[in-house]
C-alpha cells in the first residue's frame, strides 16, 4: 500500500491537462445534525477549487444516507461559471454528489504533411472515413469516460452511497470521507467492473496550493489490491484526479481513458 505526504511533494503533468477538470464542490463536507442546506456547486475549470465552465444540470445525481438516487433535488441554477443547487440534507448520514455523463465521448488525433502536423476530432473509428486525409499518419482514438463526486454526511456516517456498482471504472472511499483527519492515513481504492486494478495514477492537488508554492501536485498509484493511501499533514480542501488508461473492448477505440475527479474536505484534529 502506497503511502505518501504533502511534505514530501513531486510535480506530475497528467496527459489529462488539456482538458478541464470536472470539480463537484459542496461548501462544507460535514453537518453537525440534519435537517440542513448544503451549497453545492459544480463546474469545469482548469484551477483547484475554482470556477470557470458551468456543466448540464441533467448530469448531476446525488445518493441519500441509504445509497438511493434522490429524485428530485430542487432548483438547479446554470449560471456563466457554475451550475449551482442547494443539498436539502434532510436526515443524518451521507450523501453521495455525482456528476456523470451518459456517454463516453470519442477523440481521434492523426498526424499529417512533411512536418508531422498533429490534428484531432471528436470522432469514433467508424465516423472517420471521408474525415480525415487519406495519407494521414499515426492515427489513434480514445473512448474516454470521466466523472465526478463528492460526499457530504450529517452527523452519523453511513456506507450505502460509498457501495460499487461494480459496473465500468469507479473510485471507492476506503476511509470514510467523513473521517479524513490531518496526520492519519486515507485510503482510496480504484476498481473495474468490480475487479481492484494495479497502476491507476493518483493525483492530489490541495486548494491552499493556490497561496502556497510549497504544496505542489502530489503522485501516487494504486498498488495490486486496487488501493491508494496517503497521510495529509495539513487540512483543508483537496481534489483527487486518478486517472487509467487500457486497450479499449470496444471496436469504435484503440484505447480507453477513465478520469474520476475526487474533492473532498480533510479537518484538522
Amino acid at each position: 500500500m502506497l503511502k505518501a505526504s504533502l511534505c514530501a511533494l513531486i510535480i506530475f503533468t497528467a496527459s489529462y491537462s488539456a482538458a478541464h477538470d470536472l470539480m463537484v464542490l459542496p461548501a462544507k463536507s460535514i453537518v453537525t445534525k440534519a435537517p440542513d442546506k448544503v451549497a453545492v456547486d459544480v463546474t469545469a475549470t482548469h484551477g483547484v477549487y475554482r470556477f470557470d465552465k458551468p456543466v448540464t444540470p441533467n448530469n448531476i445525481s446525488v445518493y441519500g444516507p441509504d445509497g438511493e438516487k434522490i429524485r428530485n433535488i430542487g432548483t438547479i441554477i446554470k449560471s456563466a461559471t457554475r451550475t449551482s443547487f442547494d443539498l436539502a440534507v434532510d436526515s443524518d448520514g451521507t450523501y453521495k454528489i455525482l456528476y456523470s455523463y451518459p456517454e463516453s465521448s470519442y477523440a481521434t488525433t492523426y498526424t499529417i504533411g512533411a512536418r508531422n502536423t498533429k490534428k484531432r476530432e471528436r470522432l469514433s473509428k467508424s465516423q472517420l472515413e471521408g474525415v480525415i486525409p487519406n495519407d494521414a499518419k499515426n492515427i489513434e482514438t480514445v473512448k474516454s469516460t470521466r466523472y465526478a463526486m463528492s460526499f457530504v454526511t450529517a452527523k452519523t456516517p453511513t456506507f450505502e452511497p460509498l457501495e460499487p456498482t461494480n459496473t465500468g471504472f469507479e473510485v471507492i472511499p476506503v476511509t470514510h470521507p467523513a473521517d479524513y483527519v490531518n496526520g492519519e492515513e486515507i485510503a482510496f481504492k480504484a476498481l473495474i467492473n468490480g475487479n481492484s486494478i494495479a497502476g491507476v495514477t493518483v493525483e492530489i492537488r490541495a486548494e491552499a496550493g493556490i497561496y502556497n508554492s510549497d504544496l505542489e501536485t502530489l503522485s501516487l498509484a494504486t498498488d495490486q489490491e486496487g488501493i491508494a493511501s496517503l497521510t495529509m499533514e495539513n487540512a483543508g480542501r483537496y481534489e483527487a484526479v486518478f486517472s487509467y488508461e487500457s486497450d479499449s473492448q470496444d471496436p469504435e477505440a484503440d484505447k480507453e481513458k477513465f478520469v474520476v475527479f475526487y474533492t473532498f474536505e480533510v479537518v484538522h484534529e
